[in-house]
């Protein structure tokens, strides 16, 4: 039997008795900065790319669902160990848990090689031909993502990674490390674009590096001494059974955030009809969504092995008040960010690129899309509370009717109509009714296990 270190053991405990305010805090904050500083960095190194030209920021913004498909495999296959994990940890099952460890380090191996040889043989006919990439754009486009696909598997090693030790109740690591990337990332930008001449494949270079030096610090820490993790040759070897009960949970989140890969795809394949620089303006929205919408992943990635240990250990009062905290949290992130830059929107526009002609556009483009965004925070948040109780499907379904559905209908009727415009009035359009739907579904979930969220919470100071 394996016996774990005392420290890591006594982190995961936490879990089922530390008052759930400051261990909701403790948990999440540091994802939250990590995520923020990650938001702030992905800005910059658009910003030293939007001083390329419209042009530039719409290649990135192509390759951008490439990007998105293997994030996605990637922070699936974490979400979906991190639940496992924590729940065989609450379970008291650790050498169980150190095995399910092994093997998601075995499909980040995997995963990291298909993908950056998919990358180099098909680059040329995915961005002509599926992507959406005008003629003008096609070779910067190409020369980003050959760099990003081929870093694949450090990519992998640093989602998953962070999952697996959030997982045994160490979230401070992997703030340090997402932190230490964002900072490395932010220092070669302007070197690499602009001091070498790289131009857009600098930017790849510079983000594929910040984080193989973050994956080489995380993958010390899993082999090394302080982590409750012991892992063994033998874990190692295919066990196609872990793998199931991974993506039980994190299958549906992968394919959810497929999903909303394809339907970039759709997105800019229908905004290229209107030249490159609709794409440049989606690209813009992008980034500044993620300053309210990483936060909120932040806080769930913290919420999550919270959720995951209670439920395992039989404990539906401290998944209430968990999942309650951060329906409120992320909530209020959501609404401010989309209150300040809807009444910001030029000036916002303008730090990326001030062209005549992209800068109006643009910032009508923000305008328009944000009207809706106040409802995500709290569907982060509903996702998280399925994922933590291991039934993933529900999770994925709701953020599936977001964006095919809805949203891919709205958007194809509206442009039909409104030309140019119905590209941005879809996309509100499509957050306020899967937000309705969210709603509806997890509160009844709830119901059936007996939690009302909000309602009194039974007195337990625990809780």
């Amino acid at each position: 039997m394996i016996k774990n270190n005392a420290s890591g053991k006594n982190r995961s405990q936490l879990m089922g008795s530390q008052p759930i305010g400051k261990l909701l805090w403790r948990f999440s904050l540091p994802g939250v900065i990590a995520m923020l500083i990650n938001a702030m960095y992905n800005m910059v190194d658009t910003i030293f790319v939007g001083g390329l030209g419209p042009k530039a920021i719409a290649a990135l913004t192509v390759v951008f669902p490439v990007q998105m498909a293997f994030i996605a495999l990637a922070a699936g296959t974490g979400i979906g160990a991190s639940s496992l994990i924590s729940r065989r940890l609450g379970e008291g099952k650790t050498e169980e848990a150190n095995k399910v460890v092994g093997q998601t380090l075995l499909i980040a191996l995997i995963a990291g090689a298909l993908i950056a040889l998919l990358g180099v043989v098909f680059g040329h006919p995915l961005l002509e031909k599926l992507l959406g990439a005008p003629a003008e754009i096609v070779k910067p486009a190409f020369s980003y993502m050959i760099v990003i696909t081929s870093g694949s598997l450090i990519v992998f090693i640093n989602i998953i990674g962070n999952n697996l030790v959030r997982a045994e109740g160490n979230p401070k690591l992997p703030m340090i490390t997402m932190i230490m990337g964002a900072l490395i990332n932010i220092g070669l930008d302007p070197i690499l674009i602009y001091g070498l001449k790289m131009g857009v494949q600098g930017a790849a270079i510079a983000t594929i590096t910040a984080r193989g030096i973050s994956a080489i610090v995380l993958l010390a820490y899993l082999f090394g001494k302080k982590t409750s993790f012991k892992l063994k040759k033998e874990y190692f070897k295919l066990k196609f059974s872990i793998w199931k009960e991974v993506y039980m949970v994190g299958g549906p989140h992968t394919l959810m955030s497929l999903v909303g890969s394809l339907t970039l795809v759709i997105i800019n394949n229908v905004a290229s009809k209107f030249g490159f620089m609709p794409i440049a303006a989606l690209g813009i929205l992008f980034k500044i969504s993620q300053f309210g919408f990483m936060p909120c992943l932040g806080i769930s990635t913290g919420a999550l092995p919270i959720v995951g240990f209670n439920y395992g250990a039989g404990n539906l009062e401290r998944v209430k008040a968990t999942i309650s905290r951060v329906i409120l949290i992320s909530g209020a992130i959501t609404f401010t960010v989309a209150l300040l830059t809807i009444i910001f929107s030029s000036q916002i526009v303008s730090i990326f690129n001030r062209d005549p002609d992209f800068l109006p556009m643009a910032t009508r483009a923000m305008r328009i899309a944000f009207l809706g965004f106040a409802f995500t925070g709290t569907q982060v948040a509903f996702g998280t509370f399925f994922q933590g109780i291991g039934k993933g499907l529900p999770a994925a379904i709701i953020g599936i009717s977001r964006q095919l559905l809805i949203l891919v209908p709205a958007l194809l009727l509206l442009v039909h109509f409104f030309g140019q415009d119905g590209i941005w009035f879809a996309l509100p359009i499509a957050d306020t009714l899967s937000f309705i739907l969210g709603v509806i579904w997890t509160g009844a979930a709830a119901r059936k296990l007996g939690i009302h969220f909000f309602s009194k919470t039974l007195s337990n100071t625990s809780a």
